[in-house]
């Protein structure tokens, strides 16, 4: 009796020892699967943004070469070193805005018509900016990256890299994983009579651990102090656990650099002027909005002696921390040689030879730059490729002349040729609109400019001529503030939902009709 009762507690004990043994078997499965899951999306997604931020860089080197007569003869030596320097990057395709090949590491595809492979898995990133795509096909990841200028898209970066590196760091965890549960479930099996009476409570650790692990609770550690193959099974999960604690730290990171952008947000609103200039005889207005955290545009107005008003607008072409580095050395350049009797022209050469020397090759800078006579009304000017200036009054409207290259990017004698000094005269009621390109390239849903024509409309009409003569009742003009109001819901009602795709900066300067004397005051 005594040997079939412990025959039979045998028998349960091999029974439960199996049991047991799948238990562990199936939640080893899905907590691998679950494992290796995210393990594979962490590191697809950290591979994608990697080659995104290498796509930015390179699609801001190939606008330059893109929009020349023959763009090959720069983009094939482009293409081959990105290629060599990057061993991940297995092609790399550079497209015009007809979709033909302008650059390819095969010469003999160049203008031919682009055929994309086979559609993938879309890849979704927090990081990605407008124009930028990703997926994921057999094997690789394809990044399309649009090439822009002036904030238009002129062409598309595609770049294919290779996933072998994530797949090899995956199968080598589900190789490993595989070892290590096929090592559990025999040692489970043959010492499960010792499994019955002293691993189910290590056990219930075990699964303790497993679902707060599985439900996202990454501190979780399962606490087993056997030194059988569920202390194993545990040591695992939880050298696993650290591996995914260590990414979720990296996302913190992320974060903490979004925070660094927030910071650098800061110092550009400290290089813009703060508060408005009190000017007698004369309404100003600016206002500044970024389409990033970091925008690239610039503006500035700095009272003079002998009442003059020396107007400021540029736009950097490179956005985020490079734009404000960009823009820093420009507010430095101007600042340091603004004086009464300064040349226009050549405070701007004197800005584009700090900034040849320094700024990275392909970023360059559109600026205007301009002083107002204070008792004459005489504005004036020099453009280095910036919008023009809009000039309006009584029911009148004009865009005035500008031109010149821009800065940073042509040879000091290149640029003072293009430079021009022009003027303009403000007669009392008159006013001067100074912009960047976000106010008249507002894209719509359909992908159409708002133009300048609608703003000239609007300046119209917001200006018609009254009185008498017009046989319409006296109105208000409105005032600078009321005015960039006006225009800036003319661009939000033209964009509708979409986001903003460039930088918007206008300084209203308008000549109050009445007579004042003319001074500048400080800051108010």
């Amino acid at each position: 009796m005594i040997e079939g009762k412990l025959a039979l507690h045998q028998r349960l004990g091999i029974q439960v020892g199996v049991a047991v043994a799948v238990l562990v078997a199936v939640a080893f499965t899905a907590a691998s699967g679950f494992v290796v899951r995210r393990e594979r999306d962490t590191l697809t997604r950290e591979f994608t943004l990697r080659l995104l931020a290498e796509t930015r860089s390179l699609a801001v080197a190939t606008s330059g070469p893109l929009l020349r007569l023959d763009p090959e003869l720069e983009l094939h030596p482009l293409i081959q070193r990105a290629l060599s320097e990057t061993p991940d990057l297995v092609d790399l395709v550079v497209l015009d805005s007809q979709g033909r090949i302008q650059g390819h590491r095969e010469l003999y595809r160049v203008g031919a018509l682009y055929e994309p492979g086979r559609r993938g898995i879309p890849i979704e990133l927090t990081g990605a900016r407008a124009g930028e795509a990703a997926r994921s096909e057999r094997g690789f990841i394809v990044v399309e990256q649009s090439i822009r200028h002036l904030g238009q898209p002129i062409g598309l970066l595609v770049a294919r890299a290779s996933s072998h590196s994530v797949e090899q760091a995956v199968r080598e965890s589900r190789r490993h994983l595989a070892v290590v549960g096929t090592l559990v479930t025999v040692l489970t099996i043959l010492s499960a009579f010792g499994f019955v009476r002293l691993g189910l409570r290590s056990l219930d650790e075990l699964q303790r651990g497993v679902l707060d692990l599985g439900s996202g609770d990454l501190r979780a550690r399962v606490h087993v102090r056997s030194r059988n193959e569920l202390g194993l099974f545990g040591e695992l999960l939880n050298r696993m656990a650290d591996g995914l604690q260590r990414a979720q730290t990296d996302l913190v990171h992320k974060e903490r650099l979004d925070r660094e952008i927030e910071i650098a947000h800061e110092l550009q609103s400290m290089l813009l002027p703060r508060g408005s200039v009190a000017v007698p005889g004369y309404d100003l207005e600016s206002r500044y909005i970024s389409a990033l955290e970091v925008g690239g545009d610039y503006y500035d107005i700095v009272p003079l002696g002998g009442e003059r008003l020396f107007l400021v607008t540029a736009d950097v072409s490179g956005k985020g921390i490079p734009g404000l580095v960009v823009m820093s050395m420009l507010r430095t350049a101007l600042h340091a040689r603004a004086h009464p009797g300064m040349l226009l022209p050549d405070v701007l050469v004197a800005a584009n030879a700090m900034l040849r020397s320094t700024v990275k090759r392909g970023m360059f800078v559109t600026c205007h730059v301009g002083i107002l006579d204070l008792r004459s009304g005489i504005y004036r000017y020099v453009s280095a490729g910036h919008c023009p200036p809009i000039r309006f009054g009584d029911g009148r409207s004009e865009v005035l002349p500008a031109g010149g290259k821009p800065l940073g990017f042509f040879p000091d004698s290149v640029l003072s040729r293009s430079l021009v000094e022009r003027s303009t005269c403000l007669e009392q009621g008159d006013g001067l609109i100074l912009y960047t390109d976000g106010l008249v390239e507002s894209m719509d849903a359909a992908g159409q400019p708002l133009g300048i024509e609608l703003v000239l409309e609007r300046l119209r009409s917001s200006h018609a001529p009254s009185g008498p003569r017009t046989g319409r009742a006296e109105a208000p003009i409105p005032d600078a503030a009321r005015l960039v109001d006006e225009l800036i819901a003319l661009v939000n009602a033209h964009r509708g939902d979409q986001r903003p795709s460039d930088d918007l900066t206008m300084t209203v300067v308008r000549r109050e009709p009445s007579r004042a004397a003319a001074g500048v005051g400080g800051r108010a």
